[in-house]
């Protein structure tokens, strides 16, 4: 049930390294035909390389979302190659560059928040309309992914308007589950925590380095990172049979975190159960 042979999905913001590539590299994985959409140069050709450089199973091309007559073009054309297309998977999106951070009062806010907001969410929109249009015409339903964030579930410091958009965003696909779901698609999304990716050819809020020691991985029930290919697993299931009947959720992939109290100290006790027995008996 998770066989996805001869099928065509789409993966939006494919590239990079990160998330996209690696659900890229899991389809293909699953027998999916898989269409690659990113807008960089470095972006298609990662998502190439994931694909093994399979030109004659799958489809690589450097896209704008937003232009949606273009998208609908590419789609269409591809349709005929490899047949209707069943899934999408949203990816486009993050915190593009350092220059993004900024408190909220900042002399720049309005337009920071704006330029977040927007590329965190109205791609994923514009791509899932044109695939939705699709579905709707072929009459063999689908599965639309949108990936949101646990900072839509909670609030994201400095970057308000990332937080924002993700919220956002859950609510859509809520409403996206709703609205298409009498033509048989089911629209999810994935909540990921934190997640190590590579970033190829793009801004990175690191220092670049690996995580030393796992600082701070004791907010993290599973005291690690995620990786990539913890959320394509999910998008995986979610593209898949096996999720048939799920619709208009949000999924989290984030070792447990947004299950931990915030008052809990690296013990996982609370900070105000001080009795030195009892924290010795428990821990």
């Amino acid at each position: 049930m998770l066989d996805l042979a001869g099928k065509l999905y789409v993966v939006a913001g494919a590239g990079g390294g990160g998330i996209g590539t690696e659900t890229c590299a899991m389809l293909a994985s699953a027998g999916a035909h898989v269409l690659a959409l990113d807008k960089t140069t470095t972006g298609c050709t990662s998502a190439l390389a994931a694909l093994g450089g399979d030109t004659e199973r799958h489809g690589v091309i450097q896209a704008d979302l937003e232009h949606e007559a273009e998208l609908a073009g590419i789609l269409a054309r591809e349709q005929q190659r490899f047949g209707p297309v069943r899934g999408l998977v949203n990816i486009v999106g993050g915190i593009p560059a350092r220059e993004l951070v900024a408190p909220l009062l900042d002399a720049d806010a309005l337009a920071t928040f704006e330029q977040l907001m927007h590329l965190n969410l109205i791609p994923a929109l514009a791509a899932s309309r044109a695939v939705a249009e699709l579905m709707t015409a072929h009459r063999q339903g689908g599965s639309i992914v949108n990936t949101a964030s646990a900072s839509g579930h909670v609030s994201m410091a400095f970057a308000g308007g990332y937080g924002a958009a993700k919220a956002a965003l859950m609510n859509l696909t809520r409403t996206m589950a709703v609205e298409w779901g009498r033509c048989g698609i089911r629209a999810n999304a994935v909540s990921p925590g934190t997640i190590r990716t590579a970033k190829i050819g793009r801004d990175t809020l690191s220092t670049g380095q690996a995580d030393s020691g796992e600082e701070g991985m004791g907010v993290i029930p599973l005291n690690r990172r995620g990786l990539p290919r913890d959320v394509s697993g999910v998008i995986l299931f979610l593209l898949s049979d096996l999720a048939a009947y799920v619709s208009g959720q949000v999924i989290g992939v984030d070792g447990g975190m947004m299950a931990r109290p915030p008052y809990n100290d690296a013990s996982e006790l609370p900070v105000f159960m001080v009795d030195p027995a009892l924290r010795e008996r428990l821990t």
